[in-house]
């Protein structure tokens, strides 16, 4: 692995594995491509999510990304490697005659060869990159085995990535729920000691008076708190269970 293949890597892993969001790092991505593969080729990324796909390019190839996006469900070797899931390579675009116009398309940009490679996580295709070249013949193998072992870098990168941004939102969505119920808690509380109720009679006069005023539970459950202490009532603090405990003070 050259010197310039072997710091694209280690770059890649902070962009994707620090980043918030993996849709927001991708044209960082497309830049670190292309400056870590061999001849610098201008790169586009493409990635597939569950409601929408991503397009992103480095330096140079945006223009490019915009064209082939413009025309139809993009019948281009980018789509043929993600369908597919075997990388496409047009050696020189001036002899390609798959695609209908897209060959043409990508001459008039001065665009003389392109390879696509197939993005996988899991086994599951999320994308692809394309890399574009202003020679004919750009791809050769050689460059092809840097782009597939930077395909497979970056798969394993974009695993980690997705994977660790799930439990965040899962984590987030938890500590949200433990935070209303701990608000209708409180809330319980004071209509059980101003009404000499039960637990259950006081949720059925939070939930029939949450219907009547068409107001979420915990939101009434916050006003009867602010009513009744005359502040809003303090968001739970969490403890990360993965942050050392502070020590403590003597």
């Amino acid at each position: 692995m050259t010197d310039e293949l072997a710091l694209g890597m280690s770059e890649l892993t902070a962009t994707l594995l620090t980043g918030d969001d993996v849709a927001e790092s991708l044209c960082a991505v497309a830049d670190i491509v292309a400056r870590m593969l061999p001849d610098h080729p201008m790169v586009g990324v493409t990635l597939i999510r569950e409601h929408d796909t991503i397009v992103a390019g480095s330096s140079g190839a945006p223009a490019l990304l915009i064209e082939e996006s413009r025309f139809g469900e993009r019948d281009d070797p980018c789509q043929q490697a993600i369908s597919t899931a075997r990388q496409v390579s047009v050696p020189d675009m001036a002899t390609e005659h798959r695609w209908g116009g897209y060959a043409e398309r990508m001459l008039a940009h001065g665009v003389k060869s392109i390879h696509a490679q197939p993005l996988s996580v899991k086994g599951e295709i999320v994308g692809a990159l394309s890399l574009y070249s202003k020679r004919p013949h750009s791809f050769t193998g050689r460059l092809r085995r840097a782009i597939t072992l930077t395909a497979e870098h970056i798969g394993v990168l974009l695993a980690v990535a997705i994977d660790t941004t799930r439990r965040a939102k899962l984590t987030e969505q938890l500590r949200a729920t433990l935070a209303s119920r701990s608000t209708i808690d409180q809330a319980l509380g004071i209509l059980m000691a101003e009404r000499r109720c039960t637990r259950e009679a006081a949720f059925a006069v939070l939930r029939g008076t949450s219907q009547r005023r068409n107001v979420r539970v915990a939101d009434l459950a916050v006003e009867i708190i602010e009513v009744v202490s005359g502040r809003k009532p303090p968001s739970p603090h969490f403890v990360d269970p993965e942050q050392p405990p502070r020590p403590r003070r003597r």
